[in-house]
C-alpha cells in the first residue's frame, strides 16, 4: 500500500464531520406556469387582458452527504472477521435517486483517526435494509442505495476482515457515494452526468446541475462524496520476563555475594506490552519456591524495567491485601505461600515490574 500522508486542517475536518442541513426543495421536473393580467379602463369601463402562459420545468440540483456514525474509530481484534463501521448517506437532491457505493482502503493520515499502517481484507459495503442501524449478515445484502427519496437518509455498513498480523494498529477506510439515476426499482442507475455549461437552459428539459461541496478525495460539483472511519486494533501482546539476582550473603555481604544458605535474592518480574492496545486488569501471582523464605514487606509493584531487569523499584507494598497501600494504582500481598500483585494498566512499550526478596534456607 502506498502510504502517502496528508494532514487535514480544521476547515477540512469540519467539512468531513458536518451534519447536512435539510431544506424542502421543489422536485425536479415540476412544471411551473405563470400568467399575467393587465387591468385598464376604456371610456370609464374597466377592462382586463390576460397574457399568454409561460412554463418551465424545475431542473435537477444534485447534492448528497456522506457521514461517519459514532465519531470515533471502530475497535477490533487481530484476526477478527466481518468487522463493521457505520455511515449514513443523505439524498440532498430534489429528486429520488440511486447511489453507487464504493468502499475503499485509504492511504491518508487523518488526525482524528490515526495513521494508517495496515490493510483490511474482504472489504464490502452493504445497505441497512431493515433500518435498524445494526449490520445483519444475510439480511443487509444490497450493495447500492435504491430509489432514495429527497432529504431521506439511509445507513450503510462497511464490512471487512482484520489480518492476523502482530504489530498492526490502524486501518483508515472510506465510503464514497456517487449519485446515480433513479426510476428503476431494483436496478442501479447510471451515474449522473451534469449538463454542459455550454448548453443553454431549455424550459422543457430537466437539466442536471451538480451542487455538492468539495471533500477529501473528490472535487466540488462532481456528484460524489466521501466520509471516513478507521479500524483500530484493540488487543495487547503481554509477556513477562523473570530474573533473579543475589543481593547479599552472610559472609561476602554485598561484595559479589553468592547464593549460599542465608543469602538474600531478589526476584524481578517485568511485564511488557508489545501493543498496539493497552492491557488492563493486569495481575500477577508467584509461588515462593521451596527452600526459600519470603522477606516480609519486600514486595514492590509498578517499577520500571529494562532488558528484563528491575532498574527502578515501584510502590512498596505490605504483606496483607488491605489498607491504604491497596488503594493506589498498584497493590500487592503475600499469603504465606504466594506473592500477588495488582498492576492494573500496562501501556504499550512501557514495561512495569514486580519485585520481591527471599532468603535461601
Amino acid at each position: 500500500m502506498n502510504r502517502s500522508i496528508r494532514l487535514l486542517g480544521t476547515a477540512a475536518l469540519t467539512t468531513l464531520l458536518a451534519t447536512p442541513a435539510f431544506a424542502q426543495q421543489t422536485p425536479a421536473g415540476t412544471t411551473i406556469n405563470n400568467q399575467a393580467t393587465v387591468s385598464y379602463s376604456v371610456g370609464g369601463s374597466p377592462q382586463t387582458s390576460t397574457s399568454n402562459t409561460v412554463s418551465f420545468v424545475v431542473d435537477k440540483k444534485v447534492n448528497l452527504a456522506v457521514a461517519e456514525v459514532g465519531g470515533s474509530a471502530t475497535r477490533v481484534a487481530i484476526g477478527a472477521t466481518d468487522q463493521v463501521t457505520t455511515f449514513t448517506v443523505t439524498n440532498l437532491t430534489n429528486a429520488t435517486q440511486d447511489f453507487r457505493l464504493t468502499p475503499d482502503q485509504q492511504t491518508v493520515s487523518i488526525p482524528l483517526l490515526g495513521t494508517d499502517d495496515f490493510n483490511v481484507t474482504n472489504l464490502r459495503a452493504f445497505v441497512d435494509s431493515n433500518g435498524n442501524g445494526v449490520y445483519d449478515a444475510g439480511i443487509d445484502t444490497a450493495t447500492f442505495i435504491d430509489e432514495l427519496a429527497p432529504d431521506a437518509t439511509v445507513t450503510v455498513f462497511i464490512v471487512a476482515d482484520i489480518p492476523n498480523t502482530q504489530g498492526i494498529h490502524t486501518a483508515i477506510v472510506g465510503l464514497k457515494a456517487t449519485v446515480a439515476a433513479g426510476g428503476g426499482s431494483g436496478v442501479l442507475g447510471a451515474d449522473l452526468v451534469a449538463t454542459s455549461l455550454l448548453t443553454p437552459d431549455s424550459p422543457s428539459t430537466v437539466d442536471i446541475v451538480f451542487a455538492d461541496d468539495a471533500n477529501l478525495l473528490d472535487q466540488p460539483r462532481d456528484g460524489a462524496h466521501w466520509a471516513f472511519d478507521a479500524y483500530t486494533i484493540d488487543s495487547a501482546a503481554v509477556t513477562m520476563t523473570k530474573t533473579v539476582r543475589v543481593i547479599s550473603d552472610p559472609y561476602n555481604l554485598l561484595v559479589n555475594p553468592k547464593a549460599i544458605p542465608g543469602a538474600v535474592v531478589e526476584y524481578c518480574m517485568t511485564i511488557s506490552n508489545a501493543g498496539p492496545g493497552t492491557a488492563t486488569g493486569v495481575t500477577l501471582s508467584d509461588v515462593v519456591p521451596a527452600n526459600m523464605t519470603y522477606v516480609s514487606n519486600s514486595l514492590t509493584v509498578g517499577g520500571l524495567g529494562v532488558g528484563g531487569q528491575c532498574v527502578l523499584n515501584g510502590t512498596i507494598e505490605d504483606d496483607d491485601a488491605t489498607g491504604a497501600d491497596e488503594s493506589d494504582p498498584y497493590g500487592g500481598s503475600f499469603d504465606g505461600t504466594t506473592v500477588r500483585a495488582t498492576i492494573g494498566t500496562v501501556l504499550p512499550l512501557v514495561p512495569l515490574t514486580v519485585a520481591f526478596r527471599a532468603t535461601v534456607n
